[in-house]
């Protein structure tokens, strides 16, 4: 079960914002950019006043929570507040949902289910009657249909109380968790109790549920009680072997998830470097266990490392092995604030390219307003947060805290309805602007006419499993390349340029050929191909092909429209969802990459 959307009011500088995560192009992965006190940490926390977070209250997270939900009335209104402050979340079953919630109901319940539960949602209120909450709350309100027959039943109707409130807390069961981190500096504990603790017990019992959650991924069926602790208490030979092993199962498997991760985004290896962990007792004869970096000859606390390892390695163990719990829906939403902004640009760079190998299940809501932190790819799923209590264009930098009014929109609309305002976007802009200093390490690239090819193209890469192999960069249109082009001369780096052989393209071809007088650096289609003359990268694809793939988003249309083509396209490729193609597209794409690459090779001496 997935979330669809959010809509949150009433709380702080939020009058009314919606962020819809199930709308086309579907991905896991959401930004969220704007300014400084925009509001990107106000939304995220208003999610996480949802009953159904995750309680990450025992590790005491700086900027985590809030004590009293009179702090969260709005500041205009908090003289008289005679309203709700109300977080509503949508929820769609997937198919496999479908299936087991029904057996559940009609085993548990006795209702047979005639209808999908299909999406429904959750309002979850706090209504206050002259600034101060009224009793009972917060109230919650669930919107959903469940049609079916009960026992005897031969008409189905709608399941009322009690059997409607058993299902309700049958299905609460798959209710997928938000998990929000307003950051990572936080310090791992030297030592994770597994029974009476000396202080902070709630705080033991979290990182033991995190271990848990790594021994669910190593996937054996072995638990903290049984497996470890029991085992050390036993006196028996063979009990100790075995906690032996599993320690050293546990250790090698955290090993090999962090420094993987390190070496792939920090680009350099880390040693000989290992997680240890041991079970010991302390003066009471009390077990607790120890996580430790061996480094060489050495062992090391994870806290006396330095910080962006000790960012890097929590990240990782909180988030990666979430999504394998095997007691509670794996499911997971993280809302991370500012993530990595204590590490340097190219690991920034790297690391969000790890979110997208989360367990399947998981998503994420990111807050960034670093241009390292951003990707080309994700924008269809980024959103510009506004606060229209700052004015950013005035030299007084005036603020009203009464005005604050935060807005949410889609980046792409954001920047169509306001581009003067390009200060709340401006990361966004850094990326597909951004300069390269003559020490970076600046890519050979293919230039393509714009998003629709760019996708085409990267999404036939994706699934030939040659992305490491090329480098794309969209245009905005076959005659749009100027700007990158001289860009790409003056740091002289290498690149061509693809475009379709149809008649704007052939025209613009020839266009930079008279201006920047390119030679081998420019080919259309049909310079891969004399069989592609006058033809788009889409008609690459078969007719039916194209109908296939556009139906993946659009299941009721059966003519070919290129914008909901191009729309499917975009998100297959977010998505890595396979589709059914002949040998024969296979083959023609892997030959016009060939070319690419055989091209940027003879163009490395024009």
């Amino acid at each position: 079960m997935k979330y669809t959307y959010f809509e949150i009011n009433n709380f702080k500088g939020i009058e009314k914002v919606r962020i819809d995560i199930d709308s086309s192009p579907k991905g896991d992965v959401y930004t969220l950019v704007g300014l400084n006190e925009s509001g990107k940490t106000t939304v995220l926390e208003g999610i996480n006043l949802l009953t159904y977070r995750e309680d990450l209250d025992p590790l005491d997270l700086p900027g985590y929570g809030e004590h009293d939900i009179h702090d969260l009335i709005p500041i205009a209104k908090r003289a008289n507040f005679n309203d709700s402050i109300m977080i509503e979340a949508g929820f769609m079953p997937t198919e496999s949902d479908e299936k087991i919630l029904a057996r559940l109901f009609k085993k548990n319940v006795g209702a047979t289910l005639t209808e999908p539960i299909g999406e429904f949602h959750i309002t979850q209120a706090y209504k206050f009657e002259n600034s101060t909450m009224v009793a009972g709350q917060p109230s919650i309100k669930w919107n959903i249909n469940l049609v079916g027959k009960l026992k005897r039943q031969r008409i189905p109707k709608k399941i009322s109380s009690p059997n409607w409130a058993e299902c309700i807390r049958i299905i609460k069961t798959f209710l997928p968790s938000v998990v929000y981190f307003p950051n990572f500096l936080f310090e791992f504990p030297d030592k994770i109790y597994l029974e009476n603790p000396p202080d902070n017990p709630d705080k033991h019992n979290f990182y033991c549920t995190v271990l848990q959650d790594v021994l669910d991924a190593i996937g054996d069926n072995t638990n903290l009680q049984d497996h470890v602790l029991s085992r050390a208490k036993s006196s028996k030979t063979y009990d100790k072997r075995s906690l032996e092993s599993g320690l050293l199962k546990v250790g090698a498997h955290i090993t090999k998830t962090v420094f993987e991760n390190w070496d792939r985004i920090f680009k350099r290896p880390a040693g000989k470097k290992e997680i240890i962990v041991d079970i010991e007792q302390d003066a009471r004869g009390v077990y607790y266990l120890q996580l430790r970096l061996k480094d060489g000859s050495d062992l090391f606390a994870i806290s006396e490392r330095s910080l962006g390892f000790r960012w890097f390695f929590t990240f990782l163990l909180l988030t990666h092995y979430r999504g394998f719990r095997s007691l509670e829906p794996r499911n997971v939403l993280f809302l991370i604030d500012e993530p990595a902004s204590n590490l340097h640009p190219s690991a920034q760079t790297q690391l969000i390219d790890s979110f997208t190998r989360l367990p399947t299940g998981c998503g994420i809501i990111y807050t960034t307003h670093s241009h390292h932190m951003i990707k080309p790819e994700w924008l269809e799923n980024a959103f510009v947060v506004k606060n229209e209590g700052l004015d950013y264009t005035d030299a007084e930098d005036n603020y009203s805290a009464k005005e604050t009014k935060i807005i949410l929109s889609r980046y792409r609309e954001f920047a169509s309805r306001h581009p003067e305002q390009y200060t709340y976007f401006q990361p966004i802009l850094d990326v597909l602007n951004y300069c390269p200093g003559q020490l970076e390490n600046v890519p050979d690239v293919v230039m393509l006419e714009g998003k629709n090819d760019f996708y085409i193209l990267k999404y036939m890469c994706q699934q030939q499993r040659r992305e490491e192999e090329i480098n794309l960069m969209p245009g905005g249109g076959a005659g749009s390349l100027d700007q990158p082009i001289q860009l790409y001369f003056g740091w002289g780096r290498n690149f061509i340029i693809l475009l379709d052989s149809d008649g704007e393209g052939k025209t613009q071809k020839n266009r930079y050929l008279d201006k920047f007088g390119l030679g081998a650096r420019i080919f259309t289609l049909a310079d891969a191909d004399e069989s592609w003359g006058n033809n788009g990268m889409e008609s690459l694809f078969t007719k039916d092909e194209q109908i296939n793939m556009q139906t993946t988003i659009y299941p009721d249309s059966s003519n070919f429209n290129k914008t909901h083509f191009n729309r499917a396209i975009q998100e297959l490729y977010l998505t890595d969802r396979e589709v059914a193609l002949s040998e024969q597209t296979k083959t023609k794409f892997g030959n016009l990459i060939d070319k690419c690459i055989s091209w940027l090779d003879l163009s490395i001496d024009y």
